[in-house]
């Protein structure tokens, strides 16, 4: 959406595509907090080069600070997915959900088998 109301969002933890970092980029991601009767936060999608948005966020949803993984073989700067936990406050459970980092839907939902609480910071690490 374009319809990002500034007085009643707060932005912190901002990212960018890995491959993009340290180059000129256009397109930078936000972790939000949402201090109007949603109760929630979210994620900011801001292309500085075009000058447009995308959000998303959801009543009692609470996402962790997530990261970009793009596609392989992309060239655009937003080609790919976004991830993070995100803790349900109405059930107390958690998922992991990946968002179409282009306009910021929803694609994907999984189930977590443990609860992962809510943290401003996360920390992905390989399997490794």
């Amino acid at each position: 959406s374009s319809g990002i109301n500034a007085e009643s969002q707060s932005v912190l933890f901002s990212f960018v595509n890995d491959n993009f970092r340290g180059k000129p980029f256009c397109v930078v991601y936000f972790h939000t907090i949402q201090w109007d009767n949603r109760n929630a936060m979210g994620i900011l999608k801001l292309d500085l080069c075009k000058q447009t948005s995308a959000n998303w966020d959801d009543f009692n949803l609470f996402p962790v600070e997530p990261v970009f993984v793009p596609r392989p073989g992309a060239v655009e700067e937003d080609d790919g997915v976004l991830m993070s936990p995100v803790y349900d406050a109405r059930t107390e459970t958690s998922e992991l959900y990946i968002w179409n980092a282009k306009d910021m839907k929803v694609i994907a939902r999984l189930s977590s088998p443990v609860l992962v609480p809510w943290t401003n910071h996360g920390m992905w690490l390989p399997e490794e």
